[in-house]
């Protein structure tokens, strides 16, 4: 009899937690289902003095689209505008000197060294939306390499030039399989001209003509077409196939471009403007004629982004908040395009469509760190004191902003998240090489 109920009692326990278990998975499942969903689209370089002219001529059909039916403005940056830094606090929500990112490379032991994930001293929002239950996917992010486990999926920042090394062994994904699922979107050198013709892009290698310096940069062109359209592939995969809460994808083709195209402008209008500029400053007409110049001769480069977006516009739905940021704009400074010494800062955009956001409204007060406490918000989690940014609560219409409060939490963080240093010195070597022909490092 003691055995019977023993066993009844043991039974009846197991069932009592299954079924907890299976109650408590369901409704997580369900809170996840029905959780709003975001998508976040990096562009770096872009810049609104050059978007502005291609869209009064009807030229970025799908950035209009979200001007139109969401909300657009400045998104304000910060000095030194170094990409890994921005793009680093864009993904925390923090300065530079809590997050460590601190610039592309540091030195130890009188060696370069490129900064990686594991130099990261904070969360970013796929950590902290990991732990919390959300699903995530991260693609090509700056400072994503070697890939961090998520609660989703991670293409790090070294996918696209690790295919010659053992990739299953140096998480260039997470999962590290990941890799053979998306391995098929590779494209190489064979593929450049395949892609110009497809993408309707010049070949600003064969035609260019300007100066020297430049012409080092534009030597790496044919690498940055070919792996804007190797990420761009792996994501688009990525995006139909694996649905996750928040996905993020960076593309970098616009910022080598505003880099090198400055060559290509005409050498009367550049003369008249460095005569300007050194009797006391370059005219508003000049530096619009200038702009608009500028504009059509990138403007391949901003109606490719502009159709990857469409692209990704094509797979999202009605419940989806999409984002489309860059970490920094271009202005006009002694003969070229730059962002790190031209005497005003040149600040990134913004645009934002999906439920709840205002149409048509021209956002006044963002910058790079409030687009973690606004993600937060959308997803209806607190956000943390220790952020250094704050809900763009102008984005949303009002009967939405009086059903939800911005909450509050002291902080995300736990322990400091510094790893010891995993390295691929072949990859570091590649990067390093790259850096330097773009000029951010000393030779």
């Amino acid at each position: 009899m003691k055995t019977k109920i023993l066993i009844f009692f043991i039974i009846f326990t197991v069932l009592i937690f299954s079924i907890f278990y299976i109650i408590k998975f369901k409704s997580k499942s369900n809170t996840d289902l029905n959780s709003p969903k975001i998508v976040i689209i990096g562009l770096d370089g872009a810049s609104w003095n050059f978007i502005r002219p291609l869209l009064e001529e009807g030229k970025l059909p799908n950035i209009k689209k979200i001007v139109n039916e969401g909300s657009y403005g400045t998104l304000q940056t910060i000095r030194p505008t170094r990409s890994i830094v921005i793009w680093t606090s864009i993904a925390t929500g923090k300065i530079p000197q809590k997050h460590g990112i601190l610039n592309w490379v540091f030195l130890k032991n009188k060696e370069l060294i490129p900064y990686r994930s594991n130099q990261k001293k904070v969360k970013a929002f796929w950590n902290i939306l990991s732990e919390i239950g959300f699903k995530v996917g991260i693609v090509n992010w700056l400072a994503t390499f070697p890939s961090e486990r998520v609660r989703g999926f991670i293409v790090s920042d070294e996918f696209k030039r690790g295919r010659r090394l053992d990739p299953l062994k140096i998480e260039l994904t997470y999962p590290v399989t990941l890799y053979k699922k998306i391995e098929f979107a590779y494209k190489g050198k064979k593929d450049f001209i395949n892609i110009l013709e497809k993408e309707k892009l010049p070949n600003y290698y064969k035609l260019f003509s300007g100066k020297k310096e430049q012409g080092k940069l534009i030597t790496l062109y044919p690498n940055f077409v070919v792996n804007e359209k190797t990420i761009e592939l792996a994501g688009l995969y990525l995006y139909k196939r694996f649905p996750v809460h928040v996905f993020a994808i960076y593309f970098r083709l616009i910022d080598v471009v505003s880099h090198f195209a400055s060559g290509f402008l005409s050498s009367e209008l550049r003369e008249r403007a460095l005569k300007e500029e050194k009797e006391g400053g370059i005219s508003e007409k000049t530096l619009s004629q200038i702009n608009k110049e500028f504009s059509r001769i990138i403007e391949p480069v901003y109606a490719y982004s502009d159709r990857i977006i469409g692209r990704f516009l094509k797979f999202t739905g009605s419940d989806t908040t999409f984002f489309v940021i860059s970490d920094h704009g271009f202005s006009y400074h002694r003969g070229g395009y730059g962002h790190s010494d031209t005497p005003e800062v040149p600040h990134g955009i913004i645009l934002v469509k999906g439920p709840n956001i205002k149409k048509n409204y021209e956002i006044k007060n963002a910058c790079i760190y409030d687009i973690v406490p606004t993600i937060l918000f959308i997803l209806n989690l607190p956000i943390g004191k220790d952020m250094d940014g704050k809900v763009l609560k102008e984005i949303f219409n009002e009967d939405f902003l009086k059903k939800r409060a911005v909450r509050y939490i002291n902080s995300y963080e736990g322990k400091i998240r510094l790893d010891d240093l995993k390295r691929n010195k072949v990859l570091d070597e590649e990067l390093i090489k790259e850096l330097k022909a773009l000029g951010y490092i000393d030779k």
